[in-house]
């Protein structure tokens, strides 16, 4: 099912590509994600490049839903990006002004 998901990182082209190459092996991607009621979208904690890579291969993302709460990221086995010692309600809050920034995709997702 088509559904938007709110990424938080900006997408850097050449790690895009490499991420693109190592998902034509791997295949669907998981991440982990807040759902938001108030927009009916998914607030991505991670995987901004996992995402596109799956968009531009016509993959599922695959979504493992996190609770809105005060657990940290790093607490949550996402240690890749700069935030990782944010808390889950950090990250989410900061949803709206990535959307503003044009950090939202609508992809194929599929909660697990």
């Amino acid at each position: 099912m088509k559904q938007e998901i709110i990424l938080i990182n900006a997408i850097d082209e050449d790690h895009l590509k490499n991420v693109v190459e190592t998902m034509q092996t791997l295949g669907n991607p998981t991440i982990k994600a807040v759902w938001a009621e108030q927009w009916s979208a998914w607030v991505a904690l991670e995987g901004s490049h996992r995402c596109h890579a799956a968009k531009q291969l016509g993959l599922t993302v695959m979504i493992e839903e996190v609770e809105y709460s005060n657990t940290q990221l790093f607490d949550l086995g996402i240690e890749d990006g700069t935030n990782w010692d944010s808390t889950v309600e950090e990250y989410f809050d900061s949803a709206p002004a990535s959307a503003n920034a044009g950090y939202a995709l609508i992809t194929n997702c599929e909660r697990i």
